[in-house]
């Protein structure tokens, strides 16, 4: 089943589907989702999400904003890529042109997870606009620098895997897949959202997808140029996140010329769908932080 195909059967109940397009790059299909009117704000999801994940905030902002929020290669929607494709620098470069299509500049990035990593590697690729970048729960370190090589060989063993995302689609264990990493988050999400993932979890290609990217996330270069930024960087952190610890969250800080941590209590990896005000009214207190 193709990633359009596989929509079509889901567009009916996908959050905010009516905002939904495709866009053709160099072989591929992008889904992604455009709405508002204003200045352009980024949205990037983490690995084994979509867009989706961002239906919470998106309202909240759109009276105000352009927001846009891609499927990344490989993910919900979006065409998967060969694993020699994908990569921080190589999302960056189809980031840059999808947006180029669209017209778009963004000024302001909300990152979760990978795609905070994602959010500091496009603005380092040169785009002149980026003005600030919120990390909600950001993997720039997931794993710990001793663990991580070992985590890496294996997402890239995995990654290579024909079998394994089809086994994992099964009806009969995917009940399970979904339960399981919805419960490992730390965050209790509506059923709205639940449906989805057990939707984009029922699909081989984004399971090959989010594995690919996993296997293809280099960050140790990253991390050695974030000193580079000059933008403001916020690393928002929740306590109760069971995917990545707070304190590995805001680790990257170190390496950050302008950046604010911040912790915020109760919510879990998906705190941004949890409490999307939260992270709306932190965007904005940003964007304020930058005009003082």
């Amino acid at each position: 089943m193709t990633s359009a195909t596989h929509w079509q059967a889901v567009a009916d109940v996908w959050p905010l589907a009516h905002s939904s397009r495709f866009i053709s790059l160099d072989g591929a299909d992008y889904h992604v989702q455009v709405s508002g009117e204003g200045p352009d704000v980024l949205l990037l999801h983490g690995a084994g999400a979509s867009s989706h994940s961002f239906a919470g905030i998106t309202p909240l902002l759109t009276p105000h904003f352009r927001v846009i929020s891609p499927d990344l290669p490989g993910q919900g929607f979006s065409s998967l890529l060969p694993p020699e494709r994908v990569g921080l620098a190589s999302f960056s470069d189809y980031l840059s042109a999808l947006l180029k299509k669209l017209d778009a500049t963004p000024q302001w990035v909300i990152g979760h997870s990978a795609g905070a990593a994602l959010a500091t590697q496009f603005a380092l690729s040169g785009p002149e606009s980026v003005r600030g970048i919120l990390c909600i729960n950001p993997a720039f370190n997931p794993f710990g620098s001793v663990a991580a090589p070992f985590f890496s060989l294996a997402a890239k063993w995995l990654a290579g895997s024909q079998w394994l995302p089809r086994a994992l689609a099964s009806p009969s264990l995917r009940w399970r897949a979904t339960g399981s990493m919805l419960a490992d988050t730390g965050s209790s999400i509506d059923p709205i959202m639940s449906r989805c993932y057990d939707t984009l979890l029922s699909d081989p290609d984004h399971i090959a997808g989010t594995l690919r990217m996993m296997a293809g996330w280099d960050l140790p270069p990253l991390l050695s140029r974030l000193s580079e930024l000059q933008q403001p960087i916020w690393l928002a952190a929740c306590e109760g996140d069971r995917t990545i610890p707070p304190s590995r969250s805001t680790s990257a800080a170190r390496y950050l010329t302008h950046c604010r941590t911040l912790l915020i209590p109760e919510l879990g990896h998906l705190g941004h769908e949890e409490s999307p005000a939260t992270f709306a009214n932190l965007l904005q207190a940003l964007i304020v932080s930058t005009q003082s």
